[in-house]
């Protein structure tokens, strides 16, 4: 089963247990209350913001590293396809934080990474290495590592990176679109990939059937993840495990092969226009009760999501849950930094790329600062129902009736047309709950539950 929830984020005195909800007031209507329909809009109470940029400096984020003496590295999808030097941004006075463009004129620069104090970058047409031979950090060499794949003008091949890991490169590959979304046809037999790039040049595809994977990261067990965005052959967003040889479901770059093909479901499905619309980098949380999980970002939607990860004989799975908004931009690409703090670069081009209302460009920190927030922190499947973890003990009778929780399910059905309805959409009954004596964890008797299937949760909003 592959979870979706929506998480009450509340701040709250471990004294006094006063609930203080940190978001807008209906004033005409009601207060509002996440998950209880109400959207994020703040940023989560657990984590304190810096504005990791100074005044004047609007980067539109393609990627972000960190160079070995704890400076930031980012290129800059737009205009310049520039890469920039960021120094002082782990402190707290943007007026010393200081920028320096040591490259410029890359072809959308979307991945960065720093092995060995070298510096590379995932362009649209091959990985390159940036060399500085006179120690003045500006670049003088800009070194083909590994190109040849097949790529056009088409404006949405994108490759999309950088992950290193045991000595190879990862990153991936969009196919072709059409003005208003539908698959090019023909497609290039390359696109829509996992590349996996070797130090000396060679290359192999490992994974297929992506459509816009923006964002490849490391996450549970160092494994390699990818999100994938809606279109043909994707019903909604995804975030994706990947193994060699899987096939992960669009079928539209070798329909005469990819329809006979299983496809691998996701670690999570994301629901359109309610928790993912383009999703992107995912990675791993290192703090607070969140750490050991994973969250990706996301452009459209904005701000961060979170996700529990199980392992079920061998595959992964899990829960998702909203996680934080009140950033500047729509999040392309995010990093732990060495002080542990959350570093996130925005992007936004005007169009349907980008969070409505926002910056198109963006670079700040979230740092947890050890404040209580209550909210649910995993969910388990059981063998006849599921389990809630929470991150605060339940208060008096709060979370003890089936009537404090709304469940339904649903699935996806992948077809050629562009996105999908919710199918099979039903309400389950949870049949008994059972409360642990520490009151952190509740167990739900559901019947009903089915396989590949995603199953919402929903927590009546007197619970605390």
């Amino acid at each position: 089963n592959l979870l979706v929830s929506e998480s009450s984020i509340m701040e709250t005195d471990n004294e006094e247990k006063a609930v203080i909800v940190k978001h807008p007031i209906d004033t005409e209507l009601k207060k509002a209350i996440p998950g209880d329909g109400s959207l994020l809009t703040d940023v989560h109470p657990s984590y304190d913001i810096f504005t990791a940029r100074p005044e004047g400096f609007e980067p539109k984020v393609g990627g972000m590293d960190w160079l070995p003496d704890g400076r930031l590295i980012i290129c800059n999808w737009e205009p310049d396809g520039g890469v920039y030097v960021l120094d002082g941004i782990q402190g707290d006075d943007r007026e010393k934080i200081t920028v320096k463009r040591i490259a410029a004129g890359l072809a959308e620069p979307l991945g960065v990474k720093v092995v060995d104090g070298r510096i590379f970058i995932l362009q649209k047409q091959e990985l390159t290495e940036l060399i500085d031979h006179d120690g003045d950090e500006i670049i003088d060499e800009y070194r083909t590592v590994a190109n040849g794949w097949g790529v056009t003008s088409n404006f949405h091949e994108f490759a999309f990176g950088l992950v290193y890991k045991d000595g190879y490169f990862y990153g991936t590959l969009a196919t072709a679109i059409n003005p208003g979304g539908a698959s090019t046809q023909p497609q290039n037999h390359d696109r829509g990939t996992v590349i996996k790039m070797s130090m000396d040049g060679t290359y192999e595809f490992i994974a297929r059937g992506l459509r816009t994977p923006n964002g490849i990261g490391l996450g549970v067990d160092g494994e390699i993840f990818v999100a994938d965005n809606q279109g043909d052959w994707l019903p909604s967003s995804k975030i994706l495990h990947i193994t060699e040889g899987s096939f992960l479901g669009n079928r539209s770059v070798r329909p005469e092969v990819d329809m006979a093909l299983e496809e691998k479901p996701p670690l999570v499905w994301l629901p359109q226009n309610e928790i993912g619309n383009s999703p992107s980098t995912p990675g791993m949380l290192n703090d607070g009760p969140y750490a050991g999980q994973m969250a990706h970002g996301e452009v459209t939607n904005g701000g961060l999501k979170r996700v529990f990860v199980e392992k079920i004989n061998g595959v992964y799975q899990g829960a998702l849950f909203r996680f934080t908004q009140g950033l500047e931009a729509g999040v392309n690409r995010w990093t732990t930094g060495p002080d542990g703090g959350i570093y996130i670069g925005g992007i936004g081009n005007g169009g349907n790329w980008g969070q409505a209302g926002k910056k198109w460009f963006g670079l700040q920190r979230i740092k947890y600062n050890g404040k209580t927030t209550f909210e649910m922190l995993a969910i388990r499947v059981k063998p006849n129902g599921m389990e809630i973890e929470f991150t605060e003990a339940l208060s008096g009778d709060s979370g003890n009736d089936a009537s404090d929780y709304q469940i339904e399910q649903f699935r996806y059905e992948p077809t050629p047309k562009y996105g999908g309805p919710k199918v099979d959409l039903e309400d389950l009954e949870v049949k008994s709950v059972t409360v642990n004596d520490s009151r952190t964890k509740a167990f739900l008797e559901i019947e009903g539950l089915k396989e590949n299937h995603v199953v919402y949760f929903r927590l009546n909003s007197e619970i605390v």
